[in-house]
């Protein structure tokens, strides 16, 4: 009964932060505009799925994912028209609530250790990055918690062997799919795990690839009517959306920074159209993805040493000890953001060396930093996507200063 009363409290406290959190940043930014352009998009979606009509943002049909539009039009249903920004921002806080809880219970399962779980769940809690996204009208709410789950129970599953857990397999399957209909970014995580991990531990490959190939097996299932629907609009598979390749060439071009900046893509837009003025949007947008994936290989190709460097500055960029933008360089978010994000990097660190000695299970707590990292090196960068990865670090974390602890006593 006193853990139960532990977690809920835990819950209740990450829940007043967030929710705190969000009536403050709706203060000092109002309610009429989004921070970040990607907002719009999600909202508008949002909005088109609620009433019912095409899956478009402008003339583009592949844009985003549907999974956090799909959680926000509820919003529009059940408020009319067009609800409060706010009502999108007290959604995320429960999905950044429940992730807190969802940290704990990973931790457990893992170590079954109720102590060890709740001060993972603390870490995450009062995290500033965390709450931060979790106020935002953004994806990273809900893909952490999708995350999450998705890491409990493919941990569960592979914990059952050799006996196999197929519930949580399937589960897993689910999660892993919910996941990349937030961020498509996700989508070659369940291989890339499992390929690291057989390198990791050759001789426990079978359980690795077997329950790494039903979950990879339902998450296709999950996402093949996403393939069919983007085959009928657009004549082409597309895995996820048609914003691979600008994205692409926002982190590989000679203006590139590091940070984000699409002006390009109108250039893009103006020469195609220069060169085809009754090209069909559908056909339109297919184009300018692939244009834009080929131009910037092309430009890493022929500046391998400029894309090097870039590489590094997007690394240092996702990993910063303070905030890249200039809108959070005030010194007291910096000092808050390197009191709470370095002590659990350092702490997170030393659990990956520690987990050298464990099996595959524990491991799964430092994959998704090495997959987030070799994709933040090629594409945009800011410490806005180490969020899952510093998720998955607070329980490593918590693990070090447990070890300390029980050494001591």
């Amino acid at each position: 009964m006193k853990y139960y009363r532990s977690w809920f409290f835990l819950f209740f406290v990450a829940l007043l932060l967030r929710l705190g959190a969000a009536g403050y940043w709706e203060y000092r930014n109002g309610s009429e505009e989004f921070y970040f352009g990607d907002s719009d998009t999600y909202w508008k979606l949002g909005q088109a799925i609620a009433a019912g009509q095409p899956y478009r943002y402008g003339d583009h049909a592949i844009h985003r994912m549907p999974g956090y539009p799909l959680l926000l039009s509820p919003l529009f249903l059940v408020s009319g028209h067009q609800p409060p920004i706010f009502a999108a921002r007290i959604e995320n806080v429960i999905f950044g609530s429940l992730t807190v809880l969802a940290v704990a219970w990973l931790a457990w399962i893992l170590f079954h250790n109720g102590t060890l779980a709740l001060m993972a769940g603390w870490i995450t809690a009062i995290d500033p990055l965390n709450i931060v996204m979790s106020v935002l009208v953004l994806s990273e709410a809900p893909f952490c918690l999708f995350l999450v789950l998705h890491l409990v129970f493919w941990i569960k599953a592979f914990q059952a062997s050799p006996k196999t857990n197929w519930f949580s397999l399937f589960a897993a399957g689910l999660f892993s799919a919910a996941a990349i209909y937030c961020r498509p970014s996700w989508l070659y995580f369940v291989p890339f795990a499992v390929g690291l991990g057989m390198m990791l531990s050759p001789k426990n490959y079978k359980p690795i690839l077997k329950s790494g190939a039903v979950i990879f097996a339902v998450c296709t299932l999950c996402l093949l009517p996403w393939w069919i629907r983007n085959y009928y609009v657009s004549g082409h598979f597309v895995s996820t959306t048609l914003q691979a390749g600008p994205s692409l060439y926002d982190g590989l071009n000679p203006k590139a920074t590091g940070a984000s900046d699409m002006k390009f893509v109108e250039d893009f837009r103006n020469a195609e159209f220069n060169l085809s003025p009754n090209i069909a949007p559908q056909t339109l947008e297919y184009r300018l993805n692939q244009k834009m994936r080929q131009a910037a290989i092309n430009w890493a190709w022929k500046h391998p040493d400029l894309a090097w460097k870039l590489a590094r500055t997007k690394f240092f960029r996702l990993w910063n000890f303070f905030p890249n933008e200039a809108a959070f360089s005030d010194f007291v978010v910096k000092a808050v953001v390197f009191c709470t994000y370095f002590p659990v990097l350092v702490l997170g660190i030393f659990g990956v060396v520690r987990s050298l000695f464990h099996d595959f299970s524990v491991r799964l707590l430092w994959i998704p930093a090495i997959y987030i990292t070799g994709l933040h090196v090629i594409f945009v960068s800011s410490i806005r996507y180490r969020a899952p990865a510093m998720i998955c670090f607070s329980i490593l974390a918590a693990w070090v200063v447990f070890g300390v602890v029980q050494k001591k006593n």
